[in-house]
C-alpha cells in the first residue's frame, strides 16, 4: 500500500488541533502533521466548532463540540464496573453513544486503513475500541500517572485512596489495552504504559534556534507557559514570590518575563511585582527567547514531560529547571552539561544567578542542550518516530 491509496482518520477530543497555544494542542497538531507524511488524513474533531486545517494533505470531516451528561445508571455502574469487569476499558472511560455513531459513520464510508487518537480515555469514549487491529493511540500521559497525581492533589483521605486505587486497576486496563492496538506511543520515558509503547517526545514547532547569549544582553530571565495550568501557575507563584527577589537583591538591573495566557487578575498579581513583567500570550515567541539570558521551569507538580524543557533547549538558551521540571529527560541530558538542576530555592537561586553572572558558561550549556535536544527531541526525530513505527 503506497502513500498515495493510504487513507487515514484521526480523531480528536479533549485538546484543540492545529494551534500551538498549549502543550496538548502542540502534540495534536505535530501528531496530524506525522501522520499526514504517511498517507492522506481525515480530521473528526469534538474539541473546536471552527478547526480548520493548515496542514496539507489533512481535511476536517466533521468539527464541534459535544457534551454528555452521565444519568443515574451510568453513574451506579462507574461504581461498581472496576470490580466485576477490572480489565474492561469501558468500565473506567465511558464510550459515547452520540461521539462513536459519528465515528462509525465516517468509518464505513472512509475505508480507513489506519484509525488515529489521542489519549487512551477518548479513544475508548470515541468508541474505537472495535477497531483495535487499526488503532494507532497517542496515549502522551500514562493515565495512570494522570490519577496518582490526582491523588496527591485531593483534599481527604477517602478520595486520595480512591485515586491510588483507580491508578492501580487503570494501570493494569492501559497496558493491556494497548498490547492489543497496532501501535502507542508514550510521552514519559518515566511512565511507560505498556511494554509494547514506544517513546514519543515532546517537542515545538519552532525550527529556528535563538543567537548567542552576548555580553550586552541585558539580564533576563524567561518563563514560558499557559497560567491557566495548575502547576504552571502554582510554579511561576512561588518562583516570583519567593526566588526571584533573592535573585533581583544580587542583580537589581535583571527583569523576570513570564509568556503564556492567564486570566487578567492574576497577570495584573504578578505584574505588580518589582521587576516582574506578565505579558500574556505573544505572537512571536522566539524574539522573547533570544532577548532571555536564561530560563526557568520552576514546575512542583505534574505527570507529564515539560514541553517547556525541550522548547528553551531547542532555542539556544540555558535552563535551570526544577527536578519535576527536568522529569523523563535526565537520561539523555545531564545536569551540569545540558541543563541546570535546581533541587530547592536556594539552589535556584545561587544557580540562576551563575548563569547571569557568567555569559560564557551560559553559552556552553544552551550549546550543549541544543545539540542534544536536535539529537534527540526536533520535530523532524518526531515525525520519524511517529512514521517508523506506524509502518513497521
Amino acid at each position: 500500500m503506497n502513500k498515495r491509496t493510504r487513507r487515514i482518520l484521526l480523531v480528536i477530543y479533549g485538546c484543540d488541533i492545529f494551534k500551538i497555544d498549549s502543550g496538548g494542542a502542540l502534540r495534536n497538531t505535530l501528531f496530524a502533521k506525522a501522520l499526514s507524511e504517511i498517507g492522506h488524513v481525515d480530521v473528526i474533531c469534538f474539541s473546536r466548532d471552527d478547526a480548520v486545517s493548515n496542514i496539507p494533505n489533512c481535511n476536517i470531516l466533521f468539527s464541534r463540540r459535544m457534551y454528555e451528561h452521565n444519568n443515574l445508571i451510568d453513574s451506579v455502574r462507574t461504581l461498581i464496573d472496576p470490580f466485576f469487569c477490572p480489565s474492561s476499558p469501558s468500565s473506567y472511560y465511558k464510550v459515547s453513544k452520540k461521539k462513536s455513531a459519528i465515528v462509525s459513520d465516517f468509518v464505513k464510508r472512509g475505508k480507513y486503513d489506519i484509525i488515529a487518537s489521542r489519549y487512551v480515555e477518548s479513544s475508548i469514549e470515541c468508541g474505537l475500541l472495535k477497531y483495535k487491529d487499526k488503532l494507532v493511540i497517542d496515549a502522551d500521559d500514562n493515565p495512570a500517572s494522570v490519577l496518582r497525581y490526582k491523588a496527591v492533589q485531593a483534599n481527604s483521605i477517602i478520595e486520595k485512596w480512591k485515586k491510588r486505587y483507580q491508578s492501580k486497576r487503570v494501570g493494569q486496563m492501559t497496558e493491556k489495552f494497548l498490547d492489543s492496538v497496532r501501535c502507542s506511543f508514550y510521552s514519559n520515558p518515566l511512565e511507560k504504559p505498556s511494554k509494547l509503547s514506544v517513546f514519543l517526545h515532546n517537542t515545538t514547532t519552532m525550527t529556528q534556534s535563538a543567537p548567542d547569549i552576548t555580553e550586552d544582553i541585558c539580564p533576563r530571565i524567561l518563563f514560558v507557559g499557559s497560567l491557566y495550568f495548575f502547576p504552571n501557575k502554582q510554579g511561576i507563584t512561588h518562583f516570583a514570590e519567593l526566588i526571584f527577589p533573592q535573585i533581583k537583591r544580587a542583580y537589581p538591573l535583571v527583569e523576570l518575563y513570564i509568556v503564556g495566557k492567564g486570566d487578567s487578575d492574576f497577570l495584573a498579581y504578578l505584574n505588580g511585582m518589582e521587576g516582574v513583567k506578565a505579558v500574556g500570550r505573544v505572537d512571536d515567541l522566539a524574539s522573547e527567547y533570544q532577548k532571555a539570558t536564561v530560563v526557568v521551569i520552576p514546575i512542583y507538580y505534574g505527570s507529564g514531560t515539560s514541553v517547556k524543557f525541550v522548547e528553551a533547549m531547542l532555542m539556544n538558551r540555558p535552563v535551570v529547571s526544577s527536578p519535576i521540571g527536568a522529569r523523563g529527560f535526565n537520561e539523555l541530558c545531564q545536569d551540569g552539561v545540558h541543563y541546570i538542576l535546581a533541587n530547592n530555592d536556594e539552589e535556584f537561586v545561587i544557580k540562576t544567578i551563575g548563569l547571569l553572572s557568567s555569559i560564557q558558561k551560559s553559552k556552553e550549556i544552551a550549546k550543549h542542550g541544543c545539540e542534544i535536544a536536535n539529537k534527540h527531541f526536533s520535530q523532524k526525530r518526531f515525525i520519524e518516530i511517529v512514521k517508523e513505527n506506524i509502518l513497521k
